[in-house]
């Protein structure tokens, strides 16, 4: 009985020591921990006013701001798409003040496109590096079209690259055979003809609804007379 006692005295005590240097050590820099205390509070206030307030304020700023470039974009007029008409703002415009909206993510990818179809291949290729979206479609084009404008500067091994990228992405039926068939086209100018025949069997036995599957025996051909097949 005696022993459970003293046990039991033995914890108090040390519970008790705790308590002590705990309060000692609050004495002592009580006011170190009082400061990083507020700036705690501080800095989650801060977080929380900025996605709960801010953002969805700026979100529906940029999807204001972005309407009219969005129409220029869809009408092919991209200049005007770009920079704006002097009345409205154009994606360059939404992508330097609402940087951070869903809306900018947009933009940029736009802006990319546009840029590419103007020959402005250095700045497709700056915009569209800097898209990051969730969606399928915008993910894939935006690495495809990073390939072509390598293309267009006839840097033809970072435009295979990006191709491959393009491919690996979300592969769906409608675009993806689209890039294997022109970064096997890419690999038949660098005479990597083995690549290109994998390609082109890869379209044959994945895609063979797609219309890049149309003459892809010629192809085959074509590329295994040069293997020497």
């Amino acid at each position: 009985m005696s022993t459970r006692k003293n046990k039991k005295e033995n914890a108090i005590i040390q519970v008790d020591t705790l308590v002590e240097r705990i309060e000692k050590f609050y004495e002592m820099y009580k006011k170190q921990i009082n400061i990083i205390s507020s700036v705690t509070l501080v800095i989650i206030a801060a977080i929380v006013l900025f996605f709960v307030w801010y953002m969805p304020k700026q979100q529906l700023k940029a999807e204001v701001a972005i309407y009219k470039a969005e129409q220029y974009f869809a009408a092919d007029s991209l200049t005007l798409a770009l920079n704006g008409d002097g009345m409205y703002e154009g994606l360059l415009d939404v992508i330097d003040n609402y940087g951070l909206t869903k809306t900018a993510k947009r933009a940029r990818f736009m802006a990319g496109i546009s840029y590419l179809k103007i020959g402005d291949f250095d700045n497709a290729i700056r915009y569209l590096k800097k898209v990051r979206s969730k969606d399928k479609f915008i993910s894939v084009q935006s690495l495809a079209s990073i390939g072509d404008a390598y293309v267009e500067k006839n840097d033809f091994k970072n435009g295979l690259k990006y191709y491959k990228k393009a491919i690996k992405k979300n592969p769906n039926e409608l675009i993806t055979p689209i890039y294997i068939l022109r970064a096997a086209q890419l690999c038949e100018m660098d005479n990597q003809w083995e690549e290109a025949a994998s390609l082109y069997e890869r379209i044959q036995k994945e895609y063979p609804n797609s219309n890049e599957a149309a003459d892809i025996e010629k192809r085959l051909e074509y590329v295994k007379a040069k293997q020497g097949k």
